[in-house]
């Protein structure tokens, strides 16, 4: 961890501590107090703080972790309504490092998630090459098949889901298809090859826009869905989609409406909590629910 490091992750703690509630003065006072606890480390001693590096690192955050840092009447907040998990994940991480004291330990009240990430090993060499435009070869393994295939990808963005990354790339040996998703724990052995001649004509915005997760097919429909008040209130809280929206509240129930594609990924976040979940349009979706549940009580029996 370095200085440099280590002022970034106090600014963005510090403004998201006081949202709204400091100026740039109260903020640098604030790190200032903060670097107090490193005055004995040489490599991260900091006396002052410059506007100027100030405003070097709100530049460096923006583009370096996509938050910004934005300023009203003088005063700094984070708008933390943020469409992308990557973004909340950097949020989250930063006020998890904040944390950690000058021995680089955590303190004794966190409790850390133990589920992982997967398929970290392989996100350093995937990311270079994306920068560097290489293409890899990659042995990919089958979840069905038990087997391993080889695949030649010119690889193209990093997107995650969930605790999941997967490389969206194109596959050298199928040109009818724009491109692929790789999830990274199923990559067995991965090799770099030679230079690739990138191809701007490939869209990796528009099949993500309306859908979630990494299921593109399907197209997009209104969905209307209902839930109990427990469950309800979970989803105000942690909406599934940007297209949410709540159509009404009655009865202990409420209800509500998405303009999404109802692809695996959407149904798996719907039956997270089918216990109260009632299907209200579109009636193929609602017979497909119900022709899961169908099988699983036929399993179960």
């Amino acid at each position: 961890m370095n200085r440099k490091f280590l002022r970034m992750v106090f600014l963005v703690r510090t403004v998201l501590q006081y949202n709204g509630k400091f100026n740039r003065e109260d903020i640098i006072d604030e790190i200032l107090k903060r670097f107090k606890a490193y005055e004995d480390i040489e490599i991260l001693r900091m006396d002052e703080y410059p506007i100027s590096t100030f405003d070097k690192d709100k530049k460096a955050i923006k583009d370096a972790w996509k938050i910004d840092l934005e300023c009203k009447n003088n005063l700094y907040y984070i708008n933390t309504d943020f469409e992308s998990v990557f973004q909340n994940d950097i949020l989250n991480s930063l006020v998890f490092l904040s944390s950690i004291n000058t021995d680089m330990l955590l303190p004794s009240y966190v409790i850390t998630e133990t589920r992982k990430n997967t398929g970290m090993e392989y996100f350093h060499t995937i990311s270079s090459a994306i920068e560097k435009k290489l293409c890899l070869k990659i042995s990919y393994f089958d979840y069905v098949t038990e087997n391993e295939n080889e695949k030649l990808i010119n690889p193209y963005r990093l997107k995650q889901k969930d605790f999941k990354w997967y490389v969206l790339a194109k596959d050298i040996n199928d040109g009818a298809i724009s491109f692929k998703s790789y999830a990274l724990e199923r990559i067995r052995t991965i090799d770099i090859l030679g230079k690739f001649k990138s191809d701007l004509s490939i869209d990796f915005e528009t099949p993500y826009k309306d859908s979630i997760g990494m299921f593109t097919n399907e197209f997009p429909t209104k969905v209307v869905v209902e839930y109990d008040y427990r469950d309800g209130n979970y989803l105000k809280a942690n909406p599934i989609h940007h297209s949410q929206k709540i159509l009404s509240q009655k009865e202990n129930r409420i209800t509500f409406e998405f303009f999404i594609k109802p692809n695996e990924d959407f149904i798996m976040e719907l039956m997270k909590r089918s216990w109260s979940l009632k299907v209200i349009e579109p009636i193929f979706l609602k017979q497909k629910i119900m022709n899961y549940w169908k099988l699983a009580l036929e399993r179960n029996e």
